[in-house]
């Protein structure tokens, strides 16, 4: 039988998984802290179902994907409250989040917006982990859960441990052996990382139920049968480590905007200008990650609950590969043509593929101009430093709120990221 190689006998060098609790209620907390120990939610887009959840608000009873509009019709949640999206200062706390661990630890690696991967020294990793959460706390207020395993994988099964018994840490370096087996058999597989729905009904034809189960399992075959990834996955949970901190298997294959509108659009000229802002923001994205793409998607559609659905798209190609934002607003109008006059649209997109590192392909004549991509390095520079609506590309520039824009009635102030919103200390 296999043997996994889980508790002290491990020698791998510890590596934990910290985590944000519940990130987007932690950050409205930290900007209103008169909203600590009451039961708070966060919207989706245009204010439509609950995304983040507070832990009082998960003892209401407050589900997620929860539309707004019955929570607030239902007698007992008349003190429940709810925020809109503020993503400027997620995304803020986020930087501010992985620019604190780092502080901490030379050895990180970003994960998502609230989770962050730091490899730990083998001398007492605990207080290690201690140390960064403490940290993140003073500097950033926002509380954490963390966990600590062998490996990636198992991190994350201690991660999750911690969250669901309330414990700030847990490290799985110091359990027994036959205590990371229980846990493991007490885990499901639907709740191992990377494993989702289609995976857990094909891993349940082999009889494979929990996360131990998936541990004991062949690789070999698992590697066969499905790919090299849920191989890693399983001689993770052995114990075995695959992915070292700072490991990236894969380039972006491809970067996506969408977006559902505040308010049907149904002129040409209205959609103009939203798909010229989606353009834009995809190309800030691009050269964020200093990339080119060879190709964009765009998408336009009405209300997927109306009888008759519109829906309408266009692709257009680009040789050499770009990520000038004229180029892709131009690019992204293919789609105007097909629009039905007069109809209710409720959502765009825009997908970019064929993605390479920026001036990596080979060009039989130029592309953008030294002064085209100083321009948009300008652009750059101006949104970030005087927000996204000071300047901008075409119609998306010097704009007042348009009424297609997304609705964000319950919006807290910018506490951080706006000047003209600072806190007020009293």
């Amino acid at each position: 039988m296999k043997r996994c190689a889980w508790g002290p006998d491990n020698t791998s060098p510890p590596i934990a998984l910290v985590d944000v609790r519940s990130m987007f209620v932690s950050v409205e907390r930290v900007l209103d802290p008169t909203l600590r120990d009451r039961a708070v939610i966060v919207l989706s887009n245009n204010d439509g179902c609950a995304v983040a959840r507070s832990d009082e608000a998960k003892a209401l009873g407050v589900q997620m994907g929860e539309p707004w509009f019955q929570l607030r019709e239902k007698p007992h949640l008349f003190d429940l409250v709810a925020k809109s999206s503020n993503y400027e200062e997620y995304g803020a706390f986020s930087s501010r989040f992985h620019e604190t661990v780092a502080s901490v630890s030379a050895t990180t690696e970003t994960y998502s917006v609230d989770e962050a991967f730091v490899g730990l020294p083998r001398l007492e990793p605990a207080a290690a982990a201690a140390e960064i959460q403490a940290r993140v706390r003073q500097w950033t207020g926002l509380p954490t859960a963390a966990g600590i395993g062998p490996t990636k994988t198992l991190a994350k099964v201690a991660q999750r441990h911690a969250k669901t018994v309330g414990q700030p840490l847990v490290d799985l370096t110091t359990w027994r052996r036959n205590d990371v087996g229980a846990l493991l058999d007490a885990t499901p597989v639907s709740e191992v990382w990377g494993i989702g729905p289609r995976l857990t009904a094909g891993l349940a034809g082999l009889g494979i139920h929990t996360a131990a189960d998936l541990a004991l399992a062949d690789a070999g075959v698992l590697r066969r049968r499905w790919s090299v990834v849920l191989e890693r996955t399983a001689r993770e949970l052995a114990g075995v480590p695959c992915m070292p901190v700072g490991f990236s298997p894969k380039d972006r294959q491809q970067l996506m905007y969408s977006r559902m509108l505040g308010a049907t659009v149904s002129t040409s000229a209205e959609m103009r200008s939203v798909l010229a802002q989606y353009a834009a923001a995809a190309a800030r994205r691009l050269r964020a990650h200093g990339l080119d793409a060879a190709l964009l998607q765009v998408w336009i559609s009405s209300s997927r609950f109306r009888d008759d659905v519109a829906h309408h798209s266009a692709a257009t190609a680009f040789d050499p590969p770009t990520s000038d934002p004229l180029r892709l607003i131009c690019g992204a109008r293919a789609v105007l043509p097909k629009m039905r006059g007069g109809w209710p649209y409720n959502r765009a997109g825009i997908l970019l593929t064929g993605l390479s590192p920026a001036g990596a392909s080979p060009q039989l004549w130029p592309g953008e101009t030294p002064a085209r991509r100083r321009l948009a390095a300008a652009v750059d520079d101006l949104t970030s430093r005087y927000g996204r609506n000071a300047l901008g590309w075409g119609p998306t520039g010097l704009r007042e709120r348009q009424r297609w824009d997304m609705r964000r009635e319950r919006l807290s102030p910018a506490g951080t990221t706006n000047w003209n919103q600072l806190l007020t200390v009293r």
